[in-house]
């Protein structure tokens, strides 16, 4: 079960009656649009948002009777409203209405996602910059590699969350637009200017072209945004968990969970879960795609996907997003660890230097790249440091003397570059002291 966390305004925006709200606001720019351009009586629309009421056992009674949302909807509204209620719905189309409201909430959900987004940087800037020298073994395919830096580690995640960001904020760009164009989209009935008048007011650009529905790629970009969030975070949860495991224990969750049968385990569990949500994130952008091919020009193969779909991946990003800026403010790191795995690495992740340093005083790379596996083979079998048994081999020290050796295993100088990416994501620099 999801612990308690800052829900309630994303879960908001889709209750029936959050939609039932905006389809009538769409409703009442439109008619006021039309009423501007002097096509429905002046006062329709001042009369109708004075006597109409959203009734929504009364919508859900007329459905269940008639088989259709938007219809159910609209009588429900004329019944409230009198004479004036048959001007509702004038010159629409269900799509224009649903597909417009659908706008405002994909509009509305994204700026929380990226409110979000926001309090994550924090943390990981934060993160990256405390432990900007913090050493850590770097491992590939699983195995050692060469020595990193926490922070540096951390820096890769923000510089991700930036193009994240970026792919929410293209998203919000692309989605925030309306289509008050009737049936197949040609203005038959409802006049390209009163459709500009209208979504002006809803703070919405009008589609330049539409069919009955407003084109899916810009829905399938929103759900490509939120996967795009969802797989960051399962990164960084993931590393999460493989730090966190017992032989390596580099770093703990903040608040990890216990067994019922082993009382010592400290379980990543919050990190777990983040990485089995993402998937569900990601396994929506393929229906998405999908919705975009329907015949001609509209049908609902796409409306019982997105019904699903939406929703679930706004909640789970929201989610995601809010437990890892959690998960990595909170998280417990252990630097002594860090150090005592790289003691246990015996050198190792130093090889390529001393591949490099016999490549620089003369020997062939092949026969340098053998000696130096030779000698990392030997390290690990007698149980010795690299540095041991290639400061004591006649063949390194035909080609280096042991100054030169030792200045291979100098743990600094490996990582004096690590400042170079911090300039370049913060060129400006960045104090966490100062962090708010």
């Amino acid at each position: 079960m999801l612990e308690r966390y800052a829900l309630s305004p994303m879960k908001d925006l889709w209750t029936l009656e959050a939609q039932y709200e905006r389809w009538l606001e769409v409703e009442l720019v439109a008619l006021a649009a039309l009423e501007e351009l002097g096509e429905i009586p002046q006062g329709t629309t001042a009369a109708l948002r004075e006597k109409v009421r959203i009734n929504p056992k009364r919508i859900r009674e007329l459905e269940r009777e008639i088989g259709h949302d938007l219809v159910a909807f609209l009588w429900a509204l004329e019944e409230e409203t009198g004479p004036e209620g048959r001007w509702l719905h004038f010159g629409l189309t269900s799509s224009d209405v649903k597909d417009t409201a659908l706008a405002l909430v994909l509009r509305d959900a994204l700026d929380l996602l990226l409110q979000k987004v926001a309090r994550l940087k924090e943390v990981l800037k934060k993160l990256a910059w405390t432990h900007k020298n913090t050493p850590i073994l770097g491992r590939t395919h699983g195995q050692w590699a060469e020595v990193t830096t926490l922070g540096h580690k951390v820096l890769t995640w923000y510089d991700e969350l930036l193009r994240v960001e970026e792919r929410l904020r293209r998203a919000r760009e692309t989605i925030a637009v309306g289509k008050l164009s009737g049936a197949v989209g040609t203005h038959a009935y409802f006049p390209p200017k009163a459709e500009e008048l209208a979504l002006e007011k809803l703070g919405l650009a009008p589609c330049r072209v539409a069919s009955q529905v407003i084109s899916r790629d810009r829905h399938f970009e929103v759900v490509f945004a939120l996967a795009s969030a969802a797989s960051l975070v399962e990164k960084m949860a993931l590393e999460v968990r493989h730090l966190s495991r017992s032989e390596v224990g580099e770093v703990e969750e903040g608040q990890p969970e216990g067994s019922s049968a082993m009382p010592h385990k400290k379980n990543p569990i919050l990190s777990e879960r983040l990485c089995g949500l993402a998937r569900v994130v990601r396994a929506s952008l393929i229906p998405a795609l999908e919705d975009n091919a329907l015949w001609h020009e509209r049908d609902m193969s796409h409306s019982s996907v997105e019904r699903i779909i939406l929703p679930q991946c706004f909640l789970i990003v929201d989610y995601l997003l809010d437990r890892a800026a959690r998960l990595l403010g909170e998280l417990r790191i252990y630097p002594e660890s860090m150090r005592e795995n790289l003691e246990k690495a015996r050198g190792l992740p130093f090889s390529e230097g001393l591949l490099l340093a016999l490549v620089r005083a003369g020997m062939g790379r092949k026969e340098a790249h053998i000696l130096v596996q030779e000698l990392s083979a030997e390290a690990e079998r007698a149980g010795k440091s690299l540095l041991d048994v290639a400061i004591s081999h006649p063949r390194v020290l035909a080609y280096l003397s042991s100054e030169d050796v030792k200045a291979v295993f100098d743990l600094p100088k490996v990582l004096r570059n690590v400042k170079a990416s911090f300039d370049r994501v913060f060129p400006s620099g960045y104090n966490p002291s100062h962090d708010g």
